[in-house]
Protein backbone atom coordinates (compact mmCIF):
# COMPACT_ATOMS: atom_id res chain seq x y z
CA UNK A 1 0.00 0.00 0.00
CA UNK A 2 0.89 3.66 0.06
CA UNK A 3 2.49 3.46 3.50
CA UNK A 4 5.06 1.00 2.09
CA UNK A 5 5.96 3.57 -0.58
CA UNK A 6 6.26 6.26 2.09
CA UNK A 7 8.94 4.23 3.90
CA UNK A 8 11.42 5.24 1.19
CA UNK A 9 12.15 8.95 1.61
CA UNK A 10 12.58 9.74 -2.11
CA UNK A 11 9.57 7.71 -3.21
CA UNK A 12 7.48 9.03 -0.32
CA UNK A 13 8.30 12.60 -1.29
CA UNK A 14 7.29 11.96 -4.90
CA UNK A 15 4.09 10.21 -3.79
CA UNK A 16 3.19 13.13 -1.52
CA UNK A 17 3.81 15.50 -4.46
CA UNK A 18 1.30 13.53 -6.56
CA UNK A 19 -1.33 13.32 -3.82
CA UNK A 20 -0.76 16.98 -2.94
CA UNK A 21 -1.25 18.01 -6.57
CA UNK A 22 -4.45 15.94 -6.77
CA UNK A 23 -5.66 17.40 -3.46
CA UNK A 24 -5.05 20.95 -4.68
CA UNK A 25 -6.79 20.21 -7.99
CA UNK A 26 -9.85 18.74 -6.30
CA UNK A 27 -9.78 21.40 -3.61
CA UNK A 28 -12.30 20.01 -1.17
CA UNK A 29 -11.42 19.05 2.38
CA UNK A 30 -13.27 15.79 1.78
CA UNK A 31 -11.02 14.86 -1.15
CA UNK A 32 -7.90 15.78 0.82
CA UNK A 33 -9.10 13.62 3.73
CA UNK A 34 -9.65 10.70 1.33
CA UNK A 35 -6.11 11.10 -0.04
CA UNK A 36 -4.73 11.14 3.49
CA UNK A 37 -6.67 7.97 4.31
CA UNK A 38 -5.24 6.33 1.18
CA UNK A 39 -1.73 7.20 2.38
CA UNK A 40 -2.59 5.58 5.72
CA UNK A 41 -4.12 2.46 4.08
CA UNK A 42 -7.63 3.23 5.35
CA UNK A 43 -10.71 2.41 3.28
CA UNK A 44 -8.46 2.05 0.24
CA UNK A 45 -10.89 0.73 -2.35
CA UNK A 46 -13.74 3.14 -1.53
CA UNK A 47 -11.41 6.16 -1.29
CA UNK A 48 -9.57 5.32 -4.52
CA UNK A 49 -12.88 4.90 -6.35
CA UNK A 50 -14.16 8.23 -4.97
CA UNK A 51 -10.98 10.06 -5.94
CA UNK A 52 -11.03 8.47 -9.39
CA UNK A 53 -14.57 9.76 -10.06
CA UNK A 54 -13.58 13.23 -8.87
CA UNK A 55 -10.46 13.17 -11.08
CA UNK A 56 -12.38 12.08 -14.16
CA UNK A 57 -14.69 15.06 -13.70
CA UNK A 58 -11.89 17.52 -12.86
CA UNK A 59 -9.68 16.46 -15.78
CA UNK A 60 -12.36 16.14 -18.45
CA UNK A 61 -11.43 18.22 -21.52
CA UNK A 62 -8.43 19.73 -19.68
CA UNK A 63 -5.40 18.42 -21.57
CA UNK A 64 -2.90 20.64 -19.74
CA UNK A 65 -3.98 19.28 -16.35
CA UNK A 66 -3.97 15.72 -17.71
CA UNK A 67 -0.40 16.25 -18.94
CA UNK A 68 0.66 17.67 -15.56
CA UNK A 69 -0.73 14.66 -13.71
CA UNK A 70 0.86 12.27 -16.19
CA UNK A 71 4.25 13.97 -15.68
CA UNK A 72 3.94 13.74 -11.89
CA UNK A 73 3.04 10.05 -12.06
CA UNK A 74 5.94 9.36 -14.46
CA UNK A 75 8.29 11.17 -12.08
CA UNK A 76 7.02 9.02 -9.20
CA UNK A 77 7.53 5.86 -11.28
CA UNK A 78 11.07 6.92 -12.27
CA UNK A 79 12.06 7.73 -8.70
CA UNK A 80 10.61 4.44 -7.47
CA UNK A 81 12.50 2.53 -10.17
CA UNK A 82 15.76 4.30 -9.32
CA UNK A 83 15.23 3.38 -5.64
CA UNK A 84 14.39 -0.25 -6.44
CA UNK A 85 10.84 0.19 -5.15
CA UNK A 86 8.05 -1.58 -7.00
CA UNK A 87 4.77 0.25 -7.46
CA UNK A 88 1.87 -2.14 -7.98
CA UNK A 89 0.25 -1.54 -11.34
CA UNK A 90 -2.81 -2.73 -13.20
CA UNK A 91 -3.00 -2.98 -16.97
CA UNK A 92 -6.15 -3.27 -18.99
CA UNK A 93 -7.53 -2.15 -22.32
CA UNK A 94 -10.85 -0.51 -23.04
CA UNK A 95 -12.17 0.29 -26.50
CA UNK A 96 -14.74 3.08 -26.67
CA UNK A 97 -16.64 4.19 -29.76
CA UNK A 98 -19.14 6.99 -30.19
CA UNK A 99 -19.40 10.52 -28.88
CA UNK A 100 -19.67 12.00 -25.39
CA UNK A 101 -18.37 8.93 -23.60
CA UNK A 102 -17.02 9.24 -20.09
CA UNK A 103 -15.69 6.04 -18.55
CA UNK A 104 -13.74 5.13 -15.42
CA UNK A 105 -12.38 1.63 -15.11
CA UNK A 106 -10.81 -0.10 -12.15
CA UNK A 107 -9.70 -3.63 -11.44
CA UNK A 108 -9.68 -4.45 -7.74
CA UNK A 109 -7.14 -6.59 -5.99
CA UNK A 110 -9.67 -9.40 -6.17
CA UNK A 111 -9.80 -9.13 -9.97
CA UNK A 112 -13.22 -7.46 -10.12
CA UNK A 113 -13.77 -5.01 -12.96
CA UNK A 114 -16.03 -2.01 -12.54
CA UNK A 115 -16.98 0.49 -15.21
CA UNK A 116 -19.18 3.54 -15.05
CA UNK A 117 -20.52 6.13 -17.41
Amino acid sequence: GANKLLENEAVGGALKAVTGWIGNLLGSNSAKAKLQQIEQNQNIEANVNDIKVLLVNALEDKQELQDQLKAKIEELQNIAKSQGVTIPTVSNVMHITGNDNMVAQHITAQGNVTMSR
